[in-house]
């Protein structure tokens, strides 16, 4: 099935917002004004089986550990933040290392279909070494932790939409270096419009 050029149709994973993605999209729409653009949010693991489908033409994701045959291209890095209780740590630290964390309970935040995917994401790629306990929401990872529960983890652009002046944001680390997410555009064919999308989308992480 080829792609419709009057449309484009984007799965993204939910956990990464759609903040840059509706920026994206308005500038888009100033280019190709005809163009029907959906945005649809799911989980990282559905993501893949839209593309493979058809059911979309472009799956923003972050990159992880799966072989698939889809075209890919790095978007942007991101830095990893550990989410913990205010005054855990002294005003003026900016960083923590994943190693003193493993005392504390870990958040995934994740609906109950995406927890062995976000599971193996924290275990076995970031080896984070605490116990862990899924979360259903943001919301609900936050009020725990802001009664000091634990903490969760985030990247440094979906940490930025945090209002709660009873959570402290530190960036985290592993042996003294910045851990990352990588999020990625996935494709089957690269039309001229998600070319220009992509591009565009590139601006504004």
């Amino acid at each position: 099935m080829r792609i419709k050029m009057n449309q484009l149709r984007i799965a993204y994973f939910d956990q990464l917002g759609r903040r840059e993605l509706d920026a994206a999209k308005d500038k888009l729409k100033q280019v190709y004004p005809s163009v029907n653009i959906k945005l649809v949010g799911t989980g990282h693991d559905e993501i893949w089986d839209k593309l493979t489908n058809h059911e979309v033409d472009l799956a923003i994701n972050d990159l992880r550990d799966e072989k698939n045959s889809f075209s890919s291209e790095t978007i942007s890095k991101s830095g990893l933040m550990a989410i913990l209780q205010k005054g855990s740590y002294l005003r003026g630290v900016q960083m923590i290392e994943k190693s003193e964390l493993t005392d504390l309970t870990c958040f995934i935040v994740a609906k109950p279909e995406e927890e062995a995917a976000e599971l193996h994401l924290f275990k076995d790629l970031y080896q984070i070494k605490s116990p862990f306990i899924a979360s259903n929401s943001v919301e609900e990872a936050a009020l725990l932790v802001a009664s000091g529960s634990g903490y969760f983890l985030m990247n440094e652009n979906t940490a930025k939409l945090i209002k709660n002046d009873s959570l402290q944001q530190l960036f985290l680390l592993d042996e003294g270096k910045q851990m990352h997410q990588t999020i990625a555009a996935f494709y089957q064919e690269k039309t001229p419009i998600i070319s220009k999308f992509l591009q565009i989308l590139k601006t504004e992480y």
